[in-house]
């Protein structure tokens, strides 16, 4: 039976070199080998298609990071095109729209201070008018 994943190939490849003559190093210390490698290349795989939160926004030159006072964030970017009251955790959610060419970012707030920047999916359109 063939593998048909990147992992069930990996582990082919181990059995396989497994099965080899051991050339004087001991059966115990190749499968220990064999599953390091085996461990480090699935953390690999997983950390680089792992999604990961943006930790900083470029607003009109100024970089804008979690840590931020809202004051710094509306400074920078301006007023966002959408933004949601605070919810149960008190936090309120601000997003910026800057178009169909661009990722919509999403900014948490809590207590006056950003705790999150996330990007979400493409814009929509030209960049959305500033909510009231």
């Amino acid at each position: 039976m063939m593998p048909t994943s990147l992992i069930g190939l990996l582990f082919a490849a181990c059995r396989g070199y497994l099965n080899q003559p051991s050339h004087g190093v001991s059966m115990m210390k190749t499968q220990a080998a064999v599953l390091t490698m085996a461990v480090l290349l699935v953390t690999l795989l997983l950390s680089v298609f792992a999604p990961q939160p943006a930790l900083a926004l470029y607003c009109g030159g100024n970089l804008v990071q979690v840590g931020d006072s809202i004051e710094s964030l509306y400074a920078s970017c301006g007023p966002p095109s959408l933004k949601l009251p605070p919810g149960e955790t008190g936090g309120e959610v601000w997003f910026y729209n800057e178009g169909g060419s661009q990722f919509v970012t999403k900014i948490t707030i809590f207590a006056g201070k950003i705790i999150a920047i996330e990007e979400g999916d493409y814009g929509s359109g030209s960049p959305a008018p500033p909510s009231q």
